[in-house]
């Protein structure tokens, strides 16, 4: 906004005024009839750049406009012209900020809400008292202004309560005939530690103004937080504390507010991270399906295109590539089957078959068909076992899937060798599968039981194995068969070491 020079003679003031007085109308007929210079401007900057080029002798308006405040600005323009008084209008937002307010030594501090219709009367008050040059109102008037905005008690040295205002009354419930004389301590939240009125009172007696978010306690019970401000006020002759104001906003609405909106972006996050790894998910299943398809694709089209002369093809050709057509087909049946599992499973619909069977021999069965996939990678499958032959009372497939999800993992992920380890007493078995692959990072041990989570299970230099669905798989599967899991780093072989422990129950004959 341009300066305009309204009326000039040989002596007269230069005002600025600013914020949302620029669009006073009262103050612009004000300016009109007077032979001062009178200049308008909203914008920081803007205000900065005419105090440079001219020397006012007042700023009148608002501390902040349109969410944008002037401390700064005004700090610095008063800094260069100690002798420039300024009034400043506050609303109760201003009153979070209500230290630096105070730190520019307003000639006056006026209430926007209650003082916004006054503000002719007091911008000729000012311009008649600058004219004159009376002295402005003392330190403690200006705080007058702000008792309406706030949550203001006043104490003595020892934390008697001497005043409050009507906003006291209005948030606390307490009346200036319950709580004069007596101590703030009827404010003192439960859940509020000592140390916070130790470091409190600590600081306030050295003299320092103290401020911080408390917790509250109202005359009902009730809670409500305050963004509190201490300031100790010092006799000007002895330079002893003579009493302290605290001054207070209740920001209970304000921090419900934020946590609801912390809580939706938190969800969103979580949402956003759900969508990321179930896209990741579907790349790694659709990639686990195509390569068993192409295989039955590539080999079944071989073995069809030489149909009319398939004794040229060597049996033991023809039956390697039947067994590959079976072993795709099986691998890809598995993966669905364990999808469709997994679904019931969230849903609690899956039904177990509950048998009694040899867990040595159904762990022995399980390393056996595992027996290709390690010497694809290149692994080594060591068996350890006591000469116990315990019986477990469970659902023996259900079983088998487990630790054939754990095995494999152990396969991809290990370096060169995979120990299963079965030891038993008369009260519980315990299987371990280790191996001596780079591991798992302490932050991730839970996370990777997780829905979609197999990108958090391994380092990210590490290649994607799977579908990332089975460990969850293995999780509600030991949840709804009383397993107890537990992975770990492993101390002997250096990777990872899955414990899966069962308490026994002893066979029943008839």
């Amino acid at each position: 906004m341009e300066a305009s020079v309204l009326h000039t003679h040989n002596v007269s003031l230069n005002i600025l005024v600013i914020g949302e007085m620029v669009a006073h109308q009262e103050l612009l007929h004000v300016a009109s009839l007077t032979h001062h210079r009178f200049y308008w401007e909203t914008d920081a900057a803007s205000i900065f750049e005419l105090a440079s080029h001219t020397r006012f002798d007042l700023i009148f308006g608002t501390i902040s406009y349109q969410g944008t405040s002037y401390f700064s600005t005004l700090q610095s323009i008063k800094q260069h012209n100690l002798d420039l008084a300024i009034i400043i209008f506050i609303s109760p937002e201003d009153a979070f900020n209500l230290n630096e307010v105070l730190m520019l030594q307003c000639e006056r501090y006026l209430c926007l809400e209650t003082e916004k219709d006054k503000a002719a009367v007091h911008l000729k008050s000012a311009i008649q008292e600058l004219s004159q040059s009376d002295i402005f109102l003392s330190d403690m008037q200006y705080f007058e202004a702000l008792l309406d905005a706030s949550i203001v008690s006043q104490s003595d040295t020892e934390g008697n309560i001497t005043y409050i205002n009507d906003n006291f009354t209005k948030v606390t419930g307490y009346t200036p005939a319950e709580v004069i004389g007596k101590n703030h301590r009827i404010l003192r939240h439960p859940a509020n530690g000592t140390e916070i009125y130790e470091h409190m009172w600590k600081t306030i007696t050295q003299g320092k103004v103290w401020r911080e978010r408390v917790l509250n306690k109202n005359k009902d019970g009730s809670d409500f937080w305050g963004d509190t401000i201490i300031i100790p006020f010092k006799d000007t002759h002895t330079g002893k504390i003579v009493q302290y104001l605290a001054v207070r906003q209740d920001i209970t609405q304000m921090l419900l507010e934020k946590r609801a909106v912390q809580a939706q972006e938190k969800q969103a996050q979580e949402q956003m991270k759900l969508s990321e790894a179930k896209d990741a998910f579907l790349i790694l299943f659709t990639h686990e399906l195509k390569t068993p398809l192409n295989a039955i694709m590539n080999f079944s089209q071989y073995l069809y295109k030489h149909m009319p002369n398939i004794e040229e093809i060597p049996k033991e050709k023809r039956m390697h590539l039947l067994e590959q057509i079976y072993k795709s087909a099986h691998s890809m049946l598995e993966n669905v089957s364990n999808i469709l599992d997994l679904g019931k499973l969230r849903h609690q619909k899956l039904h177990y078959n509950l048998t009694f069977f040899n867990a040595k021999e159904s762990i022995l069965d399980v390393i056996e068909k595992h027996g290709a996939l390690a010497l694809e990678y290149h692994r080594t499958m060591v068996f350890h076992s006591d000469d116990s032959e315990p019986f477990l009372s469970s659902d023996e497939y259900r079983f088998k899937q487990i630790l054939s999800n754990v095995l494999s993992n152990a396969i991809k992920y290990g370096t060169s060798t995979v120990e299963i380890t079965l030891s038993s007493s008369k009260e519980t078995l315990v299987i371990t599968i280790e191996d001596d692959g780079k591991g798992i990072r302490d932050q991730d041990k839970e996370e990777v039981f997780e829905l979609y989570n197999q990108s958090a299970s391994k380092p990210s230099s590490m290649e994607k194995k799977g579908t990332g669905i089975g460990l969850h798989f293995v999780k509600l599967l030991c949840e709804g068969l009383g397993f107890e899991y537990r992975l770990e780093d492993s101390a002997h072989l250096g990777g990872v070491k899955f414990s899966l422990t069962k308490r026994l129950k002893e066979p029943k004959y008839v």
